[in-house]
């Protein structure tokens, strides 16, 4: 089955009865079973794509921080922790990633059968067009994402530190307590605002594309009844929706990187006034070249392993 793509529509369960009840179970237990594979191989997908997003993530971060060009970003990230600095933050990457992925993964599927059931109803002839489905995929991926950002949040806070700062904790867990111990538990959801501003419309965007494209490449397989993409295509098609959601969601990841790396709690309109004021509007579109680079090395592979993955949990179906 295929993270987006036309596959792994989830049936209604039908109404347990006195007359059907260990039917009703087995498909309950099919449907348990199908979002615990999905999230097995969501946890998969998040430890390959974001082994390999790390050392541009902090590369792309300090660019953010510092300005200048991205060879002075990675000279800057060199002289402050050495060489080994660029992956330093990948724990504290993991303990976002890979949770974050597993609900996102789990929890995309069924809400996208639900809204796409929704779209039909609501159409007269009870077939909605491709616009409608991309709408109810834009919508159950936000509605995804949504969830999996209460587990993405604080370890992304962690990551984005040790990304400007290698020296100012000693690991990933040491840097939790600190965080909690200075402000509280509401601490470690700082920048949540802006990672909601960010990756509802990136999500949204990078799986409805998805979608829309792997579908297409499906029916001129003549597949469409089984389809089955390919890991190369996955890969290039995780990369061709990766380039339209980063160019659209830049600025916004921008004033996150910024929100979690103030020393002072800060709203995100005072915050855009204050870039605006002190450098111009260019600032919110540093690092495009690092950020579309993350995103498409993340995503491609992201979606790709769990494609590969989902395929061998369901015997290659």
């Amino acid at each position: 089955h295929i993270p987006g793509g036309e596959t792994g529509q989830l049936p209604s369960l039908p109404k347990p009865t006195l007359t059907n009840p260990i039917t009703w179970l087995s498909n309950l237990g099919t449907r348990a079973g199908d979002v615990g594979a999905d999230a097995l191989a969501g946890a998969g997908a998040a430890m390959v794509a974001y082994t390999i997003a790390t050392p541009f993530e902090t590369i792309k971060t300090v660019n953010q921080i510092d300005g200048g060009r991205t060879r002075t970003a990675v000279k800057n990230v060199v002289n402050r922790g050495g060489k080994r600095s660029l992956m330093s933050p990948v724990k504290a990457v993991w303990l976002s990633g890979v949770p974050y992925s597993m609900l996102l993964y789990s929890v995309y599927r069924p809400l996208k059968a639900a809204t796409r059931r929704t779209a039909n109803r609501m159409h007269p002839d009870g077939e909605a067009s491709r616009g409608e489905v991309f709408a109810a995929d834009l919508v159950a991926a936000a509605g995804a994402e949504l969830i999996g950002l209460v587990a993405y949040t604080p370890g992304e806070l962690v990551a984005k530190r040790m990304m400007a700062d290698p020296t100012r904790y000693p690991g990933t867990l040491s840097a939790l307590r600190s965080i909690v111990s200075e402000k509280g538990v509401k601490g470690i959801f700082t920048g949540l605002g802006a990672c909601l501003a960010r990756d509802l419309p990136y999500t949204a965007l990078q799986f409805a594309i998805f979608d829309a494209l792997a579908s297409k490449v499906m029916a001129a397989h003549g597949d469409e009844d089984a389809p089955k993409l390919r890991f190369s295509e996955s890969l290039m098609i995780g990369a061709g929706a990766a380039v339209v959601a980063s160019t659209a969601t830049l600025p916004i990841d921008a004033i996150k990187s910024q929100m979690m790396l103030a020393t002072e709690k800060i709203r995100i309109p005072a915050l855009v006034s204050k870039v605006l004021a002190d450098e111009g509007p260019s600032a919110f579109f540093r690092g495009l070249p690092t950020y579309m680079t993350i995103n498409i090395c993340k995503w491609s592979s992201s979606q790709a392993v769990f494609n590969q993955l989902r395929g061998s949990t369901e015997g290659g179906h």
